[in-house]
């Protein structure tokens, strides 16, 4: 049977989605008596996880304290894998990036598996600024599939991987004794997808279906609950039977006609490892617009509308995001996708809603939120 988290869980759990939250809100979300919520607050504010910030005026009474997320509180670090590179940023509770994100160059295809962690650690050591006291855990958002129970990537065509890697105990290896301080430092794998989606959820609205587009393909994934997600294979939901053969034994599958590579070369353009993603998706959103490829962009918005349909209708989603390329096909196409859910049945009943992506950083956020899994199951460690 489950253990049941305990007081100082449930109520840091709530502040971290929720807050800042007055004393009263917080109970109520973390379904604790008041007497246990308040004993709980004493201990995580002693512990330098929250504080008892500006006061808020509630009704007609007297102002109510605000529970937040203590500012100099621990940090989860989260690290993104790309083909042109490693992006990284360090998270506070309540998901609130600490600085810019820092980006590392480096052509990654067919760099060594211990190679590439010694860059993801000397990344996540510049992040903390050698600060590893505040680490509670590292997030790794990876393209390609990945287990992530065991933290293995399977294969990867991103990095050049065809055999299983077991990149989470490569990373541990490659960290500093400093990081190991307080004990074995958790380590997260998840699919980039997987995380985009996490990123891109809030807590309390319903089932959220992500898809995003890469420039080495697409995902997809369907978030319930604010850190765990069902990775989808979207990309690979047929469009066309009688499409082009994929790799994955079937044919005219989505990603062949709008996953990132396929989406440049239906626009007429070239993947240039120089350039950047903002650069490379500047490009894609002048083409898009371009009156020339008005053809083009309604035929690539039929075989996504087609593919949404199909998926809407098997896992019925509240909300539909679109990240990435996806979300500038997306915009250009909104009155077909429109369209598409409105042809839906079970989008009509649920009354699913299609919107874009609104965190630029949505797939650290993930990775973010999933480290922090251990310290919100045991914020107060053997105290508990």
């Amino acid at each position: 049977m489950p253990k049941v988290p305990s007081s100082a869980s449930r109520l840091l759990t709530a502040v971290h989605r929720h807050g800042p939250l007055t004393r009263a809100a917080a109970t109520e979300r973390a379904g604790l008596a008041r007497s246990a919520a308040g004993h709980a607050a004493t201990q995580l504010e002693a512990a330098g996880l929250i504080r008892s910030g500006e006061q808020r005026a509630v009704g007609t009474g007297r102002p109510s304290v605000l529970l937040e997320p203590a500012p100099d509180g621990p940090l989860a670090l989260a690290v993104k894998v790309e083909a042109t590179g490693l992006r990284g940023a360090a998270y506070g509770l309540g998901l609130r990036r600490q600085g810019d994100v820092v980006v590392c160059r480096a052509d990654l295809h067919g760099m060594p598996p211990d190679e590439l962690s010694a860059h993801i650690a000397q990344l996540a050591h510049r992040m903390l600024g050698g600060d590893w006291e505040r680490c509670a855990g590292l997030g790794l958002a990876f393209p390609g599939m990945v287990d992530e129970d065991s933290g293995v990537v399977q294969i990867s065509l991103v990095v050049g991987w065809s055999d299983p890697v077991d990149l989470v105990a490569q990373v541990h290896a490659a960290l500093p004794e400093a990081a190991y301080a307080k004990g074995q430092l958790p380590l997260t794998l998840v699919r980039d997808s997987t995380a985009t989606a996490i990123g891109e959820y809030r807590p309390g609205s319903g089932a959220l279906l992500a898809v995003t587009g890469e420039r080495h393909g697409m995902g997809s994934a369907l978030v319930g609950v604010a850190d765990q997600a069902q990775t989808l294979e979207i990309g690979h939901l047929c469009v066309d039977p009688e499409g082009p053969a994929c790799a994955c034994g079937s044919r005219g599958c989505l990603e062949l006609y709008v996953g990132g590579p396929a989406l440049l070369t239906a626009l007429g353009l070239d993947d240039s490892p120089g350039l950047t993603e903002a650069e490379l998706d500047e490009q894609v959103r002048a083409a898009l617009a371009a009156p020339a490829q008005a053809p083009v962009v309604r035929g690539l918005a039929e075989h996504l509308a087609t593919a949404l349909t199909g998926v809407t209708n098997t896992v019925g989603p509240d909300e539909v995001v679109f990240t990435g390329m996806l979300a500038l096909l997306a915009t250009a196409a909104h009155e077909q996708i429109t369209q598409a859910l409105a042809a839906s049945v079970v989008a009509r009943v649920r009354g699913t809603v299609h919107r874009l992506g609104t965190r630029p950083d949505a797939a650290l956020a993930g990775a973010a939120e999933l480290a922090f899994t251990q310290l919100l199951a045991h914020p107060l460690g053997d105290q508990e």
